[in-house]
This record gives structure tokens, C-alpha cells and sequence, in this order.
């Protein structure tokens, strides 16, 4: 049992190539995954992938009450939190001075979103309607300095990675494909209605938010 991975799947992490390459390198191998997958079982927890060549992500074995209440509440924050970011990316990213695709391994460069920008009245105004879910952000502050923020809010949660410390390039991780269809459920239940004791509701918020290609 590898303690890097463990350690990794412990504290809820998505392991891509692009924010863990050595960890994800090793779990590529199968009798490490079924390791893996026997060592998590026994806390009763098992591993789960984003598809069949996403992020490998530590998922319940079994769904009881207290876990659907936790995934209620993660959906509310990705809704009202890391919705409204990545909506602003993707705003940017639909400009003529943007070539970027919002997939795992794609770069984003910072002088590039605020050179979109700045460049765009509209931009502007949606990104100052945002900032009071972006992490530290302000209205003082510069358009840069507010993008800054933005990606930023979005590496500490593990959606972006800065690959060189000293450089203002970020890439796109593994973990934006669980945030996608999250989104795209929200999209038809907005309102996020009680679906405790509903277990048609239960059924479809799991698949939503652990929905995987397995871990073969």
C-alpha cells in the first residue's frame, strides 16, 4: 500500500496527472488499485474514478443518511462557490482572445483572462458580480489582481494546479469533471430540495456526485 496515495485518498483529494502525476502514475497499475480498493474496504470506504480515465477519488462503499446530508451540503457550496467561478472562466474562455478549453491539462495563463477582460466591458461587470464568492477578492482591487484571486481560490481546491511556483500558469486538473456534473445536476434541481427519506432523490445525488467509470 503506497502511504502517498493513501495519505491522498485520506484527505479527499482527486489524483490526476496533473496535480499528483506520481501518485496517479502508480495507480494505473491494477494489482495497486486492488490493493488499493482492499485497504479502503475495511473503513468502508472503496476507490472510485471520474470516468474511465479521470481522477481517482476515495468514494463510500455504502451511502447512509449522515453521507447524503454531507453530499447536500457540498452541492450547495459547489452551486454557490465554485459554480459561479468557473462560470466566469468559461465566460472569458467563449471571447475571440481566448483559445482554451475548460478540460483536465488545459493551460490558463493569467495575462491572457485579464487581457480578455479588460478588453470587454461586459466581462468586467460579470466578474465584479462574482467577487463576493471569489476568496479574498475585492472591489478595489485591479481586474488582474481579482483573476489572480479567482485562480487562486480554484488551486486551493484542487480545480486548478500552478505547475511552476514563480509563473502565472495554471492548468486545469482532473478533479473539474466531478464539478461538471455536479453543475449539470444542479441544472435541473436548483433548488437542491430535501431529498432525505426520498430515495429516487438520494439515488440521483450520489450518481451525480460519485458518478465513475470504475476502478478497474
Amino acid at each position: 500500500m503506497n502511504k502517498s496515495v493513501a495519505t491522498l485518498l485520506l484527505q479527499g483529494e482527486y489524483i490526476c496527472q496533473y496535480r499528483y502525476p506520481n501518485e496517479f502514475e502508480i495507480l494505473q497499475q491494477p494489482e495497486v488499485r486492488d490493493s488499493v480498493d482492499a485497504w479502503l474496504e475495511g473503513i468502508g470506504k472503496r476507490l472510485a474514478r471520474l470516468g474511465e480515465d479521470g481522477a481517482f477519488f476515495m468514494a463510500p462503499l455504502l451511502i447512509h443518511t449522515e453521507d447524503v446530508r454531507q453530499l447536500k451540503n457540498e452541492f450547495q457550496n459547489f452551486r454557490d462557490v465554485y459554480g459561479p467561478a468557473i462560470e466566469m472562466l468559461d465566460l472569458i474562455r467563449q471571447t475571440d482572445a481566448m483559445k482554451i478549453d475548460l478540460i483536465p491539462g488545459e493551460y490558463i495563463h493569467l495575462y491572457a483572462l485579464e487581457q480578455a477582460v479588460s478588453n470587454s466591458t461586459t466581462l468586467e461587470m460579470q466578474l465584479k458580480a462574482r467577487l463576493d464568492v471569489i476568496d479574498r477578492a475585492s472591489q478595489t482591487y485591479t481586474v488582474r489582481e481579482n483573476l489572480r484571486r479567482l485562480v487562486e481560490h480554484l488551486c486551493k481546491d484542487g480545480y486548478l494546479v500552478r505547475p511552476v511556483k514563480d509563473q502565472d500558469t495554471y492548468r486545469v486538473t482532473g478533479k473539474v469533471d466531478q464539478l461538471y456534473a455536479v453543475l449539470e445536476y444542479l441544472s435541473t434541481n436548483v433548488a437542491l430540495p430535501e431529498i432525505e427519506g426520498n430515495e429516487a432523490a438520494e439515488v440521483d445525488l450520489i450518481q451525480a456526485a460519485q458518478s465513475d467509470g470504475g476502478a478497474q
